[in-house]
């Protein structure tokens, strides 16, 4: 069984990206032209190349991995242990890899699972490696339910 618990607060952590790209028409010939711009005011619009636009959409990707994977921490240190601790659940992590091999339907769509002991907690089970930002997904689902299971 995992317990879930807060690690100390990260460093504040700001990941900014724009990418703005825009076939227009050049003013002084009428021919289409490729323009980018990285600043959010647009104060470095430049004509590029299909090659250098494509390195700027890689770049884009390339920060919005590190965006994807500052979320994913801040779901994981700080929303998921509020979240447990505000609702009282007992998570625990599942090695899917035997229901992966027998049931491989049922392992693709596996989000989560809840019990409610007789305390009242609930313990929830989620597949262990789960996205944090996904897990805390299902486990909301899990208590809406389950809410909505005792209010009717």
């Amino acid at each position: 069984m995992t317990h879930v618990t807060a690690k100390a607060p990260f460093v504040d952590q700001s990941i900014s990206v724009n990418l703005t790209v825009e076939v227009m028409t050049d003013p002084d010939n009428g021919q289409p032209m490729l323009v980018a711009a990285t600043q959010g005011n647009q104060g470095d619009l430049q004509v590029v190349t299909v090659a250098q636009a494509l390195a700027k959409v890689t770049m884009l990707r390339e920060q919005a991995s590190r965006i994807e994977a500052l979320v994913n921490r801040y779901a994981e240190e700080v929303l998921i242990p509020a979240f447990l601790t505000a609702f009282d659940i007992q998570l625990e992590e599942l090695d899917i890899a035997n229901l992966v091999e027998d049931a491989p339907d049922l392992a693709a769509r596996f989000r989560a699972f809840a019990a409610v002991k007789n305390d009242g907690s609930v313990i929830a089970a989620v597949p262990k490696g789960q996205p944090a930002t996904e897990r805390l997904a299902a486990i909301r689902d899990l208590v809406l339910d389950l809410q909505k299971k005792e209010q009717g």
